[in-house]
């Protein structure tokens, strides 16, 4: 009924792969070159492990062909984990913004 797990799995690990690490390295202290400001870094971090979420919330259920409504509610709270990264990335945008002035807002 949800399909074949394989593609799943492959999501989940592309996911794992390409944002968990960048993530964790954020939170551990490292700044990007074009990342300008360091104030900046965890609300970035944050915003990537809200979109990492997303992923093991609408595979993992599938992979183990859960009922429809867990599926559902699974997947409804991936979209949330969207909307949480969005505040995250507009917080980060408005601290970037604060430091490039050199003010208080």
């Amino acid at each position: 009924m949800n399909g074949t797990p394989v593609y799943y799995a492959l999501a989940l690990v592309a996911a794992t792969l390409l944002l968990l690490p960048v993530a964790v390295a954020l939170l551990a202290g490292w700044t990007p070159p074009g990342l300008r400001a360091r104030e900046v870094r965890k609300p970035y971090a944050h915003a990537i492990l809200c979109l990492y979420l997303q992923a093991p919330l609408n595979a993992l259920p599938r992979m183990a062909d859960l009922p429809q409504g867990v599926v559902t509610a699974c997947a409804t709270l991936g979209v949330a984990c969207g909307g949480v990264a969005v505040a995250f990335l507009v917080r980060a945008l408005r601290a970037g913004r604060r430091i490039a002035t050199g003010g208080e807002r």
